[in-house]
């Protein structure tokens, strides 16, 4: 993903589906991964929350963040379909995915994804084994770059995106610095996961716009990365509140809960409910 070229440049690695990116601390670099249903938030329990939350609601407005391939928008757009089907998860679609990087958007339109046995498998937990209603298998077969310093390497399989999934996400080429002041007012679920170290020195004017966007009807949704890599100011100022039941969730609720030993715990991440 590619935030704000003014302060970072990052690389996504097309033979495999790692980033390299520089950190917020001067010098520092991080190796990325983007997979399919990232870690960091109880995927089932919060959909669930979700659909309940919005069933009385017309229209609910869905943003990918720094979107990367498009596998976090899938992610989403997976889970609603496996949840309520493509019929009655209608009004979360279309999910915009928006990323600065020309390159992965415009990849990302061709529909094709390059998937390893780890993204299958999370593919198939979290839809109930549907990974070949949404993706079509092809023949080819090839080793990822290595994986960073390691000689580690991936076996990949090319996947065509079938419409039933590919048509439920649009992908923008734009700055999320810029984008944000185009998302609605109300009812908006908000993805920006593990990118806001990145952001550097405009971390905060964007919390602040992003802020005008989350009502009481709303969420933002972070990640791990950003939780530990980054003075996450969120969580103090803008009138965010961590959400009581959902890690690395933020609402407009006016709670004043707050879980400190809860940012740097990953137990919860996979459980099914």
């Amino acid at each position: 993903m590619r935030i704000n070229n003014q302060y970072n440049t990052i690389n996504f690695k097309t033979s495999y589906r790692k980033v390299i990116k520089p950190g917020y601390i001067l010098g520092d670099c991080y190796e990325a991964s983007t997979y399919f249903f990232v870690k960091g938030l109880q995927w089932n329990k919060f959909f669930n929350h979700i659909i309940e939350k919005y069933r009385n609601t017309p229209k609910v407005n869905v943003f990918s963040l720094a979107a990367s391939d498009g596998s976090e928008a899938y992610s989403i757009a997976m889970i609603l379909i496996s949840k309520l089907g493509v019929e009655g998860a209608k009004k979360y679609f279309p999910i915009t995915a928006v990323d600065f990087d020309k390159t992965i958007t415009r990849n990302a339109r061709k529909g094709f994804m390059n998937l390893s046995a780890k993204d299958e498998s999370r593919i198939n937990k979290y839809t109930g084994n549907q990974l070949n209603k949404f993706f079509e298998r092809t023949s080819q077969t090839f080793l990822s770059d290595k994986i960073g310093s390691s000689e580690n390497q991936e076996l990949l399989t090319k996947f065509k995106t079938k419409p039933v999934l590919q048509d439920k996400v649009i992908f923008i080429t734009e700055d999320v610095n810029t984008y944000v002041e185009k998302i609605p007012d109300k009812n908006n679920l908000i993805f920006c996961r593990n990118c806001w170290p990145y952001l550097w020195k405009t971390s905060d004017i964007f919390a602040q716009n992003l802020s005008k966007k989350i009502d009481k009807n709303s969420f933002l949704v972070i990640g791990n990365f950003d939780n530990l890599c980054c003075p996450m100011n969120i969580k103090h100022c803008y009138g965010f509140s961590m959400n009581k039941d959902f890690k690395n969730v933020f609402d407009k609720s006016g709670n004043n809960y707050c879980d400190k030993m809860r940012i740097f715990s990953d137990k919860i991440d996979d459980e099914l409910f």
